[in-house]
């Protein structure tokens, strides 16, 4: 669709640039150089209104890509979702880039493949989409693929408020499997998450605190009562 757009543009960039080659060499009057300025205007004008077009064009002919494939997911159509989603997630949807990601995790219209799953969560979390993040995070941490980069997107999932990648990031560091144990840390990420609500949630936080010392507990309290949440956080030019 953006092709198109781009043959559009060079359409309008051309005719302009014939209009200056074919325009007469003489010595403008005062007169003469208003009408020429206001003839820049009018193509400059007339050259923004043809970009806006069509990327209006292109974001609706997305949206509508878009519920095509979402109706047929609805229809259990998986392989014709899956195509259509792809199509969408290619021009740089976020939310398609997640649904694809998941139908390849899950394995929905298509074999299981955490290759192509993680390729398409990555697509989607670069652009800050927390619950790609999350994903993406689970995927490096929970099989031990990479813990590094499973805790990277943990994080900055969590840093958007989203209450699994908060508890998941609270229990990485309880453990401290493959890096290290920080309890306080843990209680303030599971702290975060129980906020939420959701008896599951406050039950893990009430027995990790067995765990934990006054001491602890209020250090990460603190920390609670300082955290705001982050929007589209994405991974700074250190974490690339």
């Amino acid at each position: 669709m953006f092709v198109s757009g781009s043959g559009r543009f060079e359409v309008v960039l051309t005719q302009t640039r014939k209009r200056h080659v074919t325009t007469r060499i003489k010595r403008h009057t005062t007169g003469e150089k208003l009408m020429e300025k206001n003839r820049v205007r009018s193509s400059l004008g007339q050259f923004l209104f043809c970009v806006f077009s069509v990327l209006l064009c292109s974001e609706m002919s997305m949206a509508q890509d878009f519920d095509s494939a979402m109706r047929a997911y609805e229809k259990k159509e998986y392989a014709v979702a899956l195509t259509e989603f792809t199509a969408v997630a290619e021009q740089g949807d976020e939310e398609a880039q997640l649904i694809v990601g998941k139908m390849y995790m899950i394995g929905q219209g298509v074999e299981k493949d955490s290759e192509q799953a993680i390729k398409w969560f990555k697509a989607a979390a670069g652009q800050g989409n927390a619950d790609a993040q999350f994903f993406l995070g689970a995927m490096y941490l929970l099989p031990q693929r990479d813990t590094v980069e499973g805790l990277k997107w943990l994080r900055l999932s969590a840093d958007q408020d989203m209450q699994d990648a908060q508890f998941l990031l609270g229990m990485a560091y309880l453990k401290g499997q493959n890096f290290a144990h920080d309890s306080v840390q843990a209680e303030m990420w599971l702290r975060l998450a129980a906020a939420h609500g959701g008896e599951f949630y406050q039950s893990q936080l009430g027995e990790a605190e067995k765990q934990m010392t006054p001491d602890q507990i209020a250090q990460a309290k603190a920390l609670v009562a300082a955290w705001k949440p982050k929007v589209a956080a994405v991974p700074s030019a250190k974490q690339e």
